[in-house]
């Protein structure tokens, strides 16, 4: 009995000799970047703070076993071994690791008794508080759990990804979940095992359960270190064809991924899909021929049904045009004296339209390249999206819309505008689809059943404002709103009516909008400013409700 006691008690000593070495040598982390440089020391535990989550890990609500599976490459000793280090440094003590090549990865894989199932790549590190912050943030009741991220480079912490929320449509660009994501283990057993997909293992799995996510779970804290050379970003050929099969397996003929650049998905069916452009206008025939002549320069698959509005034009140049508008096939002038209502004439125009789709156009608009309609058809066909929006460049082609952030700039605030489309960015790569609270009027596209199961525009609302609140009704109907930056068009914004926007807009996009200016964009990571669009880290608290209000 004393022997044994003698040699537990070893167990014990050495057991909490490693783990204070673990926890007290840390490094801190360090960053080339003088604003995530600060960002990381502000919200990375010390040795103090890691003390802490040891000692509470125990008594935790929630103690998930989780599965690390470390897929291992040819010659990988010493990334490997840096990736078991990073795991043996976790507070959290619930965890297991294997290694697998990517060959017997479905089966390793599937060998563990884990909770929750993660797979990294050998070099790739987690800081010594992901696991715990993972376990002590998250609901137990997610299937899948992801975390942002960023990059090793030579001993720096580089290229941080502050991620959405859940953002489904995203996975049809590439696996933005991405590093740190967990899984429950009796879905990986419900789809079947990692197939050897190289660089798209991950997110070939991630498609092939999309279907059975009821519930995902994203923490806002860079708890993933990926190795600088991993084999994973781009459009590479296998992950193209991931993308394939899904699209083909879930969505029908109907749909086709592009077959080299972007995997850009198009809605070409059989029977061309009918859309009414509605196009808004008062004189400045310039804007319209030019809008009309992209149309002939980018064609389409879908059938194109023209509806321009006018309202109160009285150039000679424009009358003119607008007869030769309206003789042609499919096309379309209505007249709309009085008062200009952004709202008032959208609804007048769509009332009087037939089309099984209504695209909301402003006339100061020129699309870039062919195809661009039909790639927003492919999500605003779907049955689970409300509003589809496209991907807008100033002419200098810098961005102008790439969704509506809410809170944004006060309001709601057009993401990352004014930066430039080819940069990297805090929020990830601008070639992505993206999930989004709203997107602009200035090219909105929706079925006409919910444009009608909406109610329409909402005609309280003069210049601005109703685009964001018929996204947000949308929403609160269970719809999802997205944006596609394979449909790029050019937009001169507020070429027509200049930027002088009436008091009573603020007042009523306030009253709709004040749940979310309390709460917060779901699409908006919360370590990122509200201050500006471009995307910068939050570096002090924000109070945008109390800004907003400044305008009523």
């Amino acid at each position: 009995m004393l022997s044994k006691l003698r040699t537990r008690t070893a167990e014990v000593l050495a057991y909490v000799r490693r783990r204070a070495r673990i926890v007290h040598d840390s490094p801190a982390p360090r960053s080339k970047g003088a604003s995530y440089a600060a960002w990381l020391a502000a919200h990375t535990p010390g040795r103090a703070g890691l003390a802490v989550q040891e000692a509470k890990s125990s008594s935790l609500r929630w103690q998930p076993l989780i599965d690390l599976v470390i897929l291992r490459r040819p010659l990988d000793d010493a990334p490997y071994a840096a990736t078991l280090e990073s795991l043996a440094r976790q507070t959290y003590p619930h965890h297991r690791a294997r290694d697998a090549s990517l060959e017997t990865l479905g089966a390793v894989a599937l060998q563990g008794s884990g909770e929750l199932i993660a797979i990294v790549e050998s070099g790739d590190e987690l800081p010594p508080h992901a696991l715990f912050t993972v376990a002590s943030r998250s609901p137990p009741d997610a299937d899948l759990y992801y975390t942002d991220e960023d990059v090793l480079e030579g001993g720096y912490r580089v290229r941080p990804y502050f991620k959405p929320g859940w953002s489904p449509d995203a996975l049809l660009s590439h696996d933005y979940t991405g590093g740190l994501t967990l899984l429950r283990r009796h879905l990986l057993r419900a789809v079947g095992p990692f197939r050897a997909v190289p660089g798209a293992a991950g997110h070939d799995l991630l498609l092939r359960v999309l279907p059975l996510l009821r519930k995902v779970h994203h923490v806002p804290d860079i708890l993933f270190q990926r190795r600088a050379d991993a084999p994973r970003a781009g459009f590479s050929e296998e992950r193209r064809q991931v993308i394939r099969e899904y699209v083909n397996r879930a969505w029908g003929p109907d749909y086709h991924v592009a077959p080299d650049g972007e995997p850009a998905i198009f809605y070409r069916p059989a029977t061309p899909a009918r859309v009414a452009v509605i196009i808004p206008i008062r004189d400045k025939v310039e804007l319209l021929r030019a809008c009309l002549e992209s149309f002939a320069r980018a064609p389409n698959h879908a059938s194109i049904e023209l509806v321009v509005v006018d309202n109160g034009s009285v150039e000679p140049a424009t009358l003119a045009f607008l007869e030769e508008v309206a003789a042609r096939p499919s096309s379309h002038v209505l007249r709309y004296p009085g008062r200009f209502n952004w709202s008032a004439v959208n609804n007048f125009a769509a009332a009087r339209s037939t089309a099984d789709y209504l695209l909301f156009l402003n006339n100061d608009i020129e699309a870039l390249h062919p195809g661009w309609l039909d790639a927003m058809l492919a999500f605003a066909s779907r049955p689970e999206v409300g509003v589809t929006g496209a991907q807008l460049l100033y002419p200098d082609g810098t961005l102008q819309h790439y969704g509506v952030v809410m809170r944004m700039t006060g309001y709601a605030g057009h993401l990352l505008a004014a930066c430039p489309r080819s940069e990297p960015t805090l929020c990830g790569p601008t070639d992505m689809i993206r999930n989004c609270t709203a997107v602009t009027g200035a090219c909105m596209l929706m079925r006409r059943a919910v444009y009608q199961e909406l109610g329409g525009f909402d005609e309280r609302f003069i210049l601005c404002g109703s685009d964001v609140a018929i996204c947000l009704r949308a929403m609160e109907r269970g719809y999802r709103n997205v944006v596609t930056p394979h449909a790029r068009l050019t937009h001169l914004e507020s070429k027509t009516r200049g930027r002088e926007i009436p008091k009573s807009d603020f007042q009523h996009s306030f009253a709709v909008y004040e749940p979310y200016l309390k709460t917060g964009d779901p699409y908006y990571n919360p370590q990122l400013s509200l201050k500006t669009s471009k995307a910068e880290l939050r570096s002090e608290p924000e109070d945008m409700l109390a800004f907003a209000r400044q305008f009523i």
